[in-house]
């Protein structure tokens, strides 16, 4: 794998809250996902999970009346403070998404375009990235031969996989991925789920699903998310197999056993 090792990966989010206009998606969340683990971020459908993920690396800062108060810390860097370079900030902290946003261009472009954005200028060493990143997430022996075919002519995983690579070129300490096995078939969640497992021994992994087995599956720790009268709060965050078999509240208990959300 490519990306950074380091607990500089460890991600700290403290009294954080987000609104849209006047209207609040979380209040006063407060958690740790820890470095070279998987964290779930479960709940139901609109409790804020996706906001709270985007505000890790300011994607929030795009959404027009979106507001982020608190503190999040990544390593030593104060995500939210106004002089924090996020150009460098989003290399560190990549983000895959429900649906593979592919450039509509090659294969080969879709990587090499990030990599010379960021500084990578010689081909030969373009080639090594782009080869290494493909071999990360299984794909290298499936497109080395078509690389200048458009990458839209991939099949979902493979495209999913592909925004892997692409995020993984950069080599970013942390990962965050919103509902990336949604669209997918059993076959391809199951690729993923693997590559996952993976990539935790060399990078912070935090990932958004609905699906509560994927997240027994592949989570060392989950946090439970629910709505409040004035935005959603962090009901419960442990390490998973207590979350699932020892739940501390009753909304988890609930959520977990079906009868809510």
């Amino acid at each position: 794998m490519t990306a950074s090792n380091s607990t500089a990966g460890a991600v700290h989010v403290e009294n954080v809250s987000i609104r849209y206009g006047a209207k609040f998606a979380i209040q006063n969340v407060s958690l740790t996902i820890p470095p070279q683990a998987i964290t779930a971020i479960i709940g139901p459908s609109g409790c804020g999970k996706t906001s709270l993920l985007c505000s890790l690396n300011r994607l929030t800062d795009l959404i027009p009346g979106c507001g982020v108060t608190g503190l999040i810390r990544i390593g030593d860097t104060n995500v939210l403070d106004r002089r924090t370079d996020v150009i460098a900030l989003r290399r560190r902290v990549g983000m895959i998404f429900q649906h593979p946003n592919l450039f509509p261009m090659t294969i080969r472009r879709n990587l090499e375009l990030p990599l010379r954005e960021h500084g990578l200028q010689d081909r030969r060493g373009l080639q090594e990235q782009i080869e290494c990143s493909l071999t990360d997430v299984g794909l290298w022996t499936e497109v080395r031969d078509r690389l200048d075919r458009p990458a839209l002519s991939l099949s979902g995983g493979q495209q999913q996989r592909l925004c892997l690579a692409r995020a993984l070129s950069l080599q970013p300490s942390v990962l965050l991925l919103d509902e990336p096995c949604s669209a997918l078939d059993p076959q391809s969640t199951s690729v993923i789920e693997e590559l996952l497992l993976r990539l935790r021994a060399t990078c912070t992994v935090a990932v958004v699903t609905h699906n509560l087995a994927q997240a027994r599956r592949i989570a060392e720790r989950t946090a439970l998310l629910w709505p409040d009268t004035n935005g959603s709060r962090l009901v419960e965050c442990s390490d998973t197999q207590s979350l699932f078999e020892s739940p501390q509240s009753r909304v988890t208990e609930a959520f977990i056993s079906g009868k809510v959300g």
